[in-house]
């Protein structure tokens, strides 16, 4: 029998290759179904090149993806300061401005490494009014935070000389009020008195950093080491922590005391307080010093207060104070701001209530009566 070869050819035109038709064919009711299944229709198309998307949808995306990346617009931050050298103890204004003047953010001041507080932009400017009780060259900066349009800077240092304070009046006193506790136990040495002794039971409200200088306004103005200040105040609902009038009995909360350094420095972290019937927004001192060694004699005790225009925002606009609704008794009426210490302390705060305040406050001891 003769048998006919046939010479077949295979013609390979690339110009019109489906890449896709190397593929190993699958049987759809099964090997496909599998593979989908282990694999996912997304893994199964890039691994094996089957995918439905073309080189030039891959471009497009890749195109895409770089598009939509972000970038910032650079910055130009400086600082200027109202004065080159101060008294110890005295205020200094200090100014960032940020160019671009639509940038928005806040800017934070130091010295050297130490912040000085923040503030917030407004038309290119931010400024901040503090003191120092640290004699000597002091190197100050601005640093502007950035935000998603605008990229941080930091200014260049300024320097500030700080000399020594030859002479300074006398704190005016604020009653001690009912609601001192002695806080000498273990424990209470303490910079955040935001919880009780444990750390349980963290007060919520906006945050508050509070610097207090102390000095002795009988020996020139000099920083006094060694003193113990005490600090006690109510929550944002105007309540008290240890009191059986407030059933808070074994609470330690927004309680604490310091003892100053070789500069009269102390520091708390805790929050703006609330309010309560017949008293506006205040934080109570006490100083124990050479000018009163008693532990419970009452003397130079005082009241630290805030602008009522902040309190009152707090208590239209922001929780948890909101929920106390606007304090009848304002700066003007309290006995106490305005009967005792005849507004010399109320605290300039700086900052914002969403990332929290600060505030420095000079103490010239021995306190007296007004």
């Amino acid at each position: 029998m003769n048998r006919t070869t046939a010479s077949v050819s295979f013609s390979h035109d690339h110009s019109d290759e489906d890449h896709q038709d190397w593929c190993p064919p699958l049987d759809p009711r099964v090997n496909r179904r599998i593979a989908l299944r282990l694999l996912g229709m997304t893994a199964l198309a890039t691994v094996a090149g089957c995918g439905t998307t073309s080189k030039s949808s891959t471009t497009s995306s890749t195109s895409s993806d770089t598009t939509s990346t972000s970038t910032t617009t650079a910055t130009t931050t400086t600082l200027t300061a109202s004065t080159s050298s101060v008294a110890q103890g005295a205020s200094v204004t200090l100014t960032g401005s940020v160019s671009p003047s639509a940038a928005t953010g806040t800017v934070t001041f130091y010295d050297g490494s130490s912040s000085l507080g923040s503030s917030i932009l407004s038309s290119g400017a931010a400024t901040l009014s503090t003191t120092f009780s640290t004699t000597g060259s002091h190197s100050l900066t601005a640093r502007y935070g950035g935000s998603s349009e605008y990229a941080a800077s930091t200014s260049s240092a300024v320097s500030l000389t700080v000399s020594a304070a030859t002479s300074c009046s006398e704190t005016l006193e604020g009653e001690e009020g009912p609601y001192f506790v002695d806080d000498s136990a273990t424990g209470y040495d303490r910079s955040n008195i935001l919880s009780n002794l444990d750390g349980s039971d963290i007060q919520e409200g906006v945050p508050l950093t509070l610097t207090l200088y102390v000095f002795d306004s009988e020996k020139s103005c000099a920083a006094m080491q060694g003193v113990q200040v005490d600090i006690w105040h109510c929550n944002a609902s105007g309540i008290y922590s240890a009191e059986s009038v407030e059933s808070t009995v074994g609470q330690t909360w927004l309680r604490g005391y310091q003892i100053t350094d070789s500069n009269g420095k102390v520091q708390f972290t805790t929050i703006v307080p609330g309010w309560y019937q017949g008293r506006t927004t205040h934080i109570h001192l006490r100083l124990r010093s050479s000018y009163d060694s008693t532990d419970s004699g009452g003397t130079n005790t005082m009241q630290l207060f805030f602008d009522q225009t902040i309190i009152d925002t707090l208590a239209s606009s922001v929780s948890p104070y909101s929920n106390e609704g606007t304090n009848p008794t304002t700066n003007a009426s309290d006995h106490v701001y305005s009967g005792e210490e005849n507004g010399t302390t109320l605290v300039t705060l700086t900052g914002n209530t969403s990332e929290g305040y600060a505030a420095s406050f000079n103490i010239h001891l021995p306190i007296t009566s007004s």
